[in-house]
């Protein structure tokens, strides 16, 4: 009869651990899903920010230069974050050579992470701004009170994922009251994405358009959604992991989340602003009634009447316009043209390059 003692370590079928292997997995070596889900994340985040700067290169705005900002902040998370698994994130303690450098990386890239998942929800209330707003203060006003928000929450964020954390000894102690500091970071996430949730819905169903037309652009800003699902699973794997001994093999599951939570939260930034979406904005697949001429270069002109018996000098012409529209990816210009016996006078916009869905313009031709 065999001694037990001297029978094989049971075989993992996922076992990559014998044989020259990137990233093997193992018993004692779990760090191959962190590599794929960050390498993954990083490439799919920034093949759809290249898509979405390829389509608004002539319409750059605020909002493009925070989701790029956010992108480079991701990118530079996620070398952080590879050094950290060459160091050893992802293994057990025994094989690890500095348990402190492989923590101080790990925390130095969990900083890096909540920044740029702030920037991509700050550059997408730029976005609605930049598509709802335009002359009305309220919708302004609003959309300034929510960026302000947003922005002390990723303050506050950052502050309490680290404040009186030692980055050296993340794998060694836990800090005081993780999961109490770690739900709060989850419910102002959760918070913070139904506003971007709620504010397209609310803003949108102003504007004079179809339903379905609304619809699909609400539809646009609810791919965040899954930004909530992540963040909440990511919460009970760290909660798990807080109960649980520090150590850089027992992280890998809040971190697998925390990578997807990142890469989702830059992508979902950009999908309102792709083409497909947008095109349902124009006038030329919305349907939209023009309150005046609107062409790319175009000469649209408005035929004014003559102000009867009134003399030149007090004469004057005055109009008011709405026009819901979007401005895409060509130049706009309007020009108001009036004629009077024989005379002629023109009040031109300058060009526009700007993505609007709502605009007011109000204009006064005066003659003298």
């Amino acid at each position: 009869m065999s001694d037990p003692s001297t029978a094989g370590p049971t075989i993992d079928s996922m076992d990559t651990s014998v044989g020259n292997r990137f990233a093997p997995y193992g018993p004692e070596n779990h760090s191959a899903p962190l590599w794929i889900v960050s390498i993954l994340g990083l490439i799919y985040a920034i093949g759809v920010l290249s898509i979405r700067l390829f389509i608004k290169r002539r319409v750059f705005g605020w909002d493009d230069s925070l989701i790029v900002a956010g992108t480079l902040t991701g990118l530079i998370q996620a070398i952080v974050f590879f050094k950290a698994l060459k160091s050893g994130l992802g293994q057990v303690p025994e094989h690890i050579t500095n348990l402190s450098t492989t923590g101080s990386l790990a925390f130095a890239a969990q900083i890096l992470l909540l920044i740029a998942l702030y920037l991509a929800k700050c550059s997408g209330i730029l976005l609605l701004r930049r598509l709802f707003v335009r002359d009305q203060q309220n919708t302004g006003r609003l959309c300034d009170v929510v960026l302000g928000f947003t922005v002390v929450c990723g303050i506050a964020t950052v502050v309490m994922s680290s404040a009186g954390c030692l980055p050296t000894a993340s794998f060694t102690e836990h800090c005081s009251s993780m999961n109490t500091r770690w739900s709060v970071i989850t419910a102002l996430d959760i918070v913070t994405e139904v506003i971007l949730l709620v504010l397209p819905a609310y803003l949108v169903w102003q504007l004079q358009m179809k339903t379905s037309y609304k619809l699909r652009i609400v539809a646009a800003f609810c791919f965040r959604i899954l930004v909530i699902i992540f963040s909440i699973l990511h919460l009970v794997a760290r909660i798990k992991y807080t109960d649980s001994q520090p150590s850089p093999f027992n992280i890998v599951q809040p971190l697998i989340w925390h990578q997807t939570l990142l890469a989702w939260g830059l992508i979902s930034a950009t999908i309102p602003n792709l083409k497909a979406f947008l095109q349902s904005l124009s006038a030329s697949w919305g349907g939209a009634d023009w309150g005046y001429t609107v062409k790319a270069y175009g000469n649209g002109t408005f035929e004014m009447k003559s102000m009867g018996t009134q003399p030149r000098s007090h004469a004057m012409a005055s109009a008011t316009g709405t026009e819901n529209a979007t401005e895409m990816d060509q130049k706009y210009e309007t020009r108001i043209q009036t004629r009077r016996a024989g005379e002629r006078s023109s009040l031109g916009s300058g060009g526009s390059q700007d993505m609007i869905i709502r605009k007011e313009t109000v204009w006064t031709v005066v003659r003298s």
